[in-house]
């Protein structure tokens, strides 16, 4: 099966709106979805949504036209919806409700994953945002496995295709799961494809166009979404749909610094730092000369600092060869939390 859509993901405090015009910069993805709006009990006038998605100031595409999708998490179906639409009324492209996010932050108000255990509750607020939604937006819905069992996921795809939404994203893992790699369950996607009821998208452990097309193999869905690997490969979709070769070290600190210049534009300095290190912190994961450097970066106390050692890495006035019995690891389930190790900002 050839690849379908690749599609990068929402990852809160992460893939934030410099990071997809990073990103994109260097990758077709068919569109990028992004961080979650948190909604409780108010509708939130059109400025919330401008501000937390900045690219619905422009059509609703990053600097280079990827279309972003608005993503917004919470409880009450009816509350869910009205804000919905006014995402598509300040320009979404499309909109998917988080029903998957593993925090405990955010279950602590039975939002996210927490709300697996209710899948009526799930089917009734697809059912109310499709209402609601003009018919030309689409709507999309990101899940896990269940929260438990991943047995529930057949109840829970049941009442999202009976609510109407256009696409259901699932993240093959139950909450309990967490990100352990060795926990990903690809073969409970399958049998729901092979339904043919409604578009779905696979997410979870594509690192790689090995993994990606063992991905489409197993669960016999093209579609792919892309998180914490988009970042440890800043050339990932390209890897997957064309067999490119995975940046670097040199290529993907220069990746990192085109992301730094977006910033400068936008954040203060602290958070520039704090998001360099972040995003070299997976850049680790696949380029683990970056260990050579990485502790350095993250005892710096400004970024002029940090840009003169990136500038060294690109010019080759740093050397990057690792010991042969280089005991640095960086696990596929640390690296969600690798730069808190490293980085106290």
């Amino acid at each position: 099966m050839s690849v379908g859509e690749i599609i990068l993901a929402p990852m809160e405090g992460v893939l934030d709106y410099p990071l997809r015009e990073a990103l994109t910069d260097y990758n077709r993805y068919d569109y990028c979805v992004s961080e979650f709006i948190r909604v409780t009990d108010v509708v939130f006038p059109g400025k919330v949504f401008r501000r937390e998605v900045p690219e619905l100031r422009h059509e609703g595409r990053t600097a280079n036209g990827t279309p972003v999708w608005v993503q917004i998490l919470g409880t009450d179906p009816d509350i869910l919806a009205r804000n919905a639409l006014v995402a598509a009324r300040c320009g979404a492209l499309g909109v998917d409700l988080n029903f998957g996010c593993p925090s405990k932050f955010v279950h602590r108000s039975g939002g996210g994953a927490a709300m697996l255990k209710k899948p009526a509750v799930i089917g009734e607020a697809v059912r109310r945002t499709r209402d609601l939604l003009p018919a030309d937006i689409p709507l999309s819905v990101k899940i896990r496995l269940g929260w438990e069992n991943p047995d529930d996921i057949f109840s829970i795809y049941e009442e999202i295709v009976r609510g109407g939404a256009d696409r259901i994203i699932i993240h093959a893992r139950t909450r309990m799961d967490g990100y352990k790699a060795d926990a990903i369950k690809w073969e409970y996607i399958t049998p729901l494809v092979d339904r043919n009821e409604i578009p779905l998208v696979a997410n979870g452990e594509v690192r790689d166009a090995a993994s990606a097309a063992k991905c489409i193999e197993v669960t016999h869905c093209s579609n792919l979404m892309v998180g914490r690997y988009a970042l440890a490969v800043p050339n990932l979709e390209g890897v997957i749909r064309n067999n490119d070769k995975p940046f670097t070290v040199v290529e993907s600190v220069k990746a990192v610094i085109h992301f730094i210049d977006i910033m400068k534009k936008l954040l203060p300095e602290q958070y520039q730092m704090a998001r360099t290190k972040q995003f070299l912190s997976y850049v680790r994961l696949s380029n683990p000369e970056v260990n050579l450097f990485f502790r350095e970066i993250c005892q710096k106390e400004n970024q002029a600092d940090i840009d003169r050692i990136l500038d060294d890495v690109v010019s080759g006035r740093r050397e990057l060869v690792l010991p042969q019995n280089d005991g640095v690891c960086a696990s596929a389930e640390g690296q969600a939390v690798a730069h808190e190790r490293y980085c106290k900002n």
